[in-house]
């Protein structure tokens, strides 16, 4: 009986030590993607998918992040331990007999402001004064422009790049 009794004591003082602070709630500000958009060079406001696409980290320990059949928008994350974040776009086109693959370097730089958000959820990154650049390949590259649209990632509610191919 007293065991059963302690044990309930201990229980009751154990939910009674957490607080709304040691759980981060869902919904909460965490650190924003950069979020890309695909449009048509020949028409820069008109939406043009990748029908084939991967994307890659650049850098010597490479790790594939996304792969798409078909995309108009992707959502890539900023490193939050640098002010530089480089990717490779690789764009992948099927022939009759042949696959056509083209890789595109791209970097991203920007300023960075890590925010507190409370003692749950720690510190989340807004990225500001973004810039974007292509790697020159002559005639071969996929992408033909990059078009900073916000420079301030901070939201995934609209686009902050445009690239347009």
């Amino acid at each position: 009986m007293i065991k059963k009794f302690t044990f309930s004591i201990l229980i009751v003082l154990a939910f009674l030590g957490c607080t709304r602070d040691d759980i981060c709630p869902e919904g909460t500000a965490t650190t924003a993607k950069l979020v890309v958009t695909f449009n048509d060079i020949a028409n820069p406001t008109n939406p043009k998918s990748v029908s084939v696409l991967s994307v890659q980290t650049d850098y010597e320990d490479s790790v594939e992040l996304l792969s798409f059949t078909e995309t108009g928008e992707i959502a890539l994350p900023l490193k939050t331990s640098s002010d530089t974040t480089k990717y490779r776009l690789i764009k992948t086109t099927f022939r009759t007999n042949d696959t056509l693959t083209n890789v595109d370097r791209v970097m991203f730089v920007y300023q960075r402001r890590n925010n507190y958000v409370n003692r749950a959820c720690g510190f989340n990154t807004e990225f500001y004064n973004l810039e974007a650049s292509l790697e020159p390949e002559g005639n071969q590259n996929w992408i033909q422009d990059i078009v900073v649209k916000r420079d301030t990632v901070n939201d995934e509610n609209n686009a902050h790049i445009i690239i347009l191919h």
